[in-house]
């Protein structure tokens, strides 16, 4: 017969067999692995005996492995106030920081699957965001916010016992998760649960008022695969009626893990112009955390255009065609691990097209509110979308249609709004014949997400007017004429005035193509996202109509009165009515990389260009009539 012998019925210490029971009819065997004692009786020699020893080692050493599967220990460190936490450094796997701009407001790293949860509010007084942290936050390949410096944000819940909780998804594999916490005119309790291990608990930060936070690092290993990591932080005692705790980051790594590099194309801009066969230089910034780059390649949409070996990092992409293309660069870190940068769309454009664009509220306000008849402004078509649910898409009746119905950017479902700024109304339309006053549209939420609408385009003048709107978000309104025959139209400027307003514009659109059988398309989507919950563009209605344009050839232009101010430069010209001047600027003559600075439409009289010179080199201006 074979026993088990339990350790802790003895005083024992390492394998000093002086401390067994003794028998004289026992043999007794000390087990060179985790602490286990086995008897044999010696008079029970039978071929019985020994399987079931062998069973009994097999199961005694399944049990003392499982019983020391899980790891939990915690350390916890003040934060200096003024100290600049890398998360990108920090987090190898994963990092998370909230509050940027709001309390929903919630970055993470980019190219990486998630593995630190969002966190769930303890109690109802909160969260809120703040932005006077005694320490800031950094990282350079986040999403949605690509990079951030410093920033001393966060959230915050107040009151006993209220704060926050993650449920983090733990396993067998060691890894290191730190949470990034801290305390206002309270102390904080931090807790830490784990199935198989002693749980934790910790009241370090104590602040009377504002004052410095820390950063609780777990070392954890799960005993089973998908046990939780419970950890807790919350209001223990408060010096002040708004006693709170505050949440601001969490970063995760692991023993050994290769952190990827960080990239980003720093230049050209997004949605930069460029003229046919220009030479346009691109620039990349790539950095990695724990090691070096080893190489940067660039891209034009899929095909690679070439790599750079050492920093700075730039090629310069040589006779470019009309189109509109995506650019991105790829960094090789010396482990191998590589990263591809955030795509920057540009602009290639030959000649021949005219785009002008401007965004402004309708002129006739009445009692507050705006009123537009659909019919009326709508000389060649027009469109109203979300009459009745999302699908709902009205039309000029009696004319072939002209505007497309809007084809979904990203892959969130439209919803429908019935508090849009302006009031529409029509009487010649389908399927629906008329409508006396309407204040419905659609919105899209959510980064990147948004809308695309397309218009007849050719050799003749056209107006083409887009009421859209955005809450929560910064939004991203984009134009271009099929044909690149003219710059691409830009405009980043639509937000409210505060990071939870409404904003509405109505873009007006003056365009023609270079030949016939083209088409203008309409982009409108969500640039940066301030409320990560409810965040959201909208799109309303559109019209189109001729214009009543010149179509001769552009004229000569003479740049006068030129003039320099402290950091500005500006210029005159004469202009004709209704007629598109697109103003460029470059450093160098050779080679020239000529940009756009700005499009203007004509007015009949003296139009002034500035520009806002950034650094002490020549620059040189070019104005383009079209």
């Amino acid at each position: 017969m074979v026993t088990a012998v339990a350790r802790e019925a003895f005083t024992h210490q390492g394998n000093n067999s002086s401390a067994l029971p003794k028998d004289p009819c026992q043999e007794t065997i000390v087990w060179p692995g985790p602490e286990l004692w086995l008897t044999k009786v010696m008079a029970e020699k039978t071929p019985d005996a020994v399987l079931i020893l062998l069973a009994s080692i097999v199961c005694a050493l399944c049990a003392s492995l499982e019983a020391r599967g899980a790891t939990l220990s915690v350390t916890f460190t003040p934060i200096p106030p003024g100290t600049n936490v890398d998360l990108t450094a920090e987090g190898s796997l994963d990092w998370v920081h909230w509050g940027l701009y709001t309390a929903s407001s919630i970055d993470r790293k980019a190219g990486v699957t998630p593995q630190i949860p969002d966190y769930t509010p303890k109690g109802f007084t909160g969260p809120y965001p703040y932005a006077d942290n005694f320490n800031g936050y950094s990282w350079r390949d986040g999403f949605p916010t690509l990079s951030v410096t410093n920033t001393p944000t966060g959230v915050w819940m107040y009151g006993k016992p209220n704060g926050f909780e993650l449920l983090f998804p733990a396993d067998t594999t060691p890894k290191t998760l730190k949470i990034y916490v801290g305390a206002f005119g309270a102390v904080g309790e931090f807790t830490a649960t784990l199935s198989g291990a002693a749980k934790y608990t910790d009241t370090s930060i104590s602040n009377t008022g504002n004052g410095p936070g820390g950063v609780y690092a777990l070392e954890v290993a799960a005993d089973t695969p998908g046990d939780v990591l419970d950890i807790k932080y919350v209001v223990d005692r408060i010096f002040d009626k708004t006693g709170n705790v505050t949440l601001q980051a969490a970063a995760l790594s692991a023993p050994g893990v290769n952190n990827p590099p960080s990239v980003s194309v720093s230049h050209p801009a997004d949605g930069a112009n460029f003229s046919v066969n220009d030479n346009i230089s691109i620039t990349a910034d790539a950095a990695d955390a724990d090691g070096s780059i080893v190489k940067v390649e660039f891209f034009r949409d899929d095909a690679k255009l070439g790599e750079s070996m050492k920093s700075p990092y730039n090629l310069t992409w040589s006779n470019a065609q009309p189109g509109n293309y995506l650019l991105t660069a790829r960094a090789s870190d010396d482990r191998g691990a590589t990263r591809t940068s955030a795509p920057v769309q540009v602009f290639v454009n030959g000649t021949g097209g005219a785009l002008s664009g401007r965004g402004a509220l309708p002129s006739n306000s009445v009692d507050g509110s705006y009123r537009i008849d659909l019919t009326v402004d709508g000389t060649d078509d027009w469109a109203h979308w979300g009459l009745s649910s999302t699908a709902s898409f009205d039309h000029k009746a009696g004319v072939p249609q002209q505007i497309s119905n809007f084809t979904t950017i990203g892959n969130n479902d439209t919803q429908r709004l019935e508090d849009y700024v302006t009031e529409f109304s029509w009487s010649d339309g389908t399927p629906t014949v008329s409508a006396a006053t309407t204040r419905s549209g659609v919105f899209i939420h959510g980064a990147t997400e948004g809308f695309r609408i397309t218009a007849p385009a050719d050799t003749s003048f056209r107006t083409l007017k887009i009421y859209v709107g955005n809450y929560g978000t910064e939004g991203k309104f984009q134009a271009y004429l099929s044909d690149h025959s003219a710059p691409a139209y830009l405009d980043t400027s639509l937000r409210g005035l505060t990071v939870y307003d409404n904003a509405y514009t109505n873009y007006t659109l003056d365009y023609r193509a270079a030949s016939s059988g083209q088409e203008l398309i309409v982009e409108f989507t969500s640039r940066t996202l301030f409320d990560a919950d409810y965040g959201n563009v909208s799109l309303a209605a559109a019209t189109l109509s001729g214009a009543s344009a010149t179509t001769n050839e552009p004229p000569e232009i003479a740049l006068t009165s030129p003039l320099a101010s402290g950091n500005q430069f500006s210029f005159s010209f004469s202009t004709e009515a209704n007629r598109t001047y697109t103003v460029e600027h470059t450093m160098s003559l050779s080679p020239v990389n000529w940009q756009t600075l700005t499009n203007m439409v004509g007015e009949g009289s003296v139009l002034t260009a500035t520009d806002t010179i950034q650094a002490e080199t020549p620059q040189f201006y070019r104005v383009i009539a079209q």
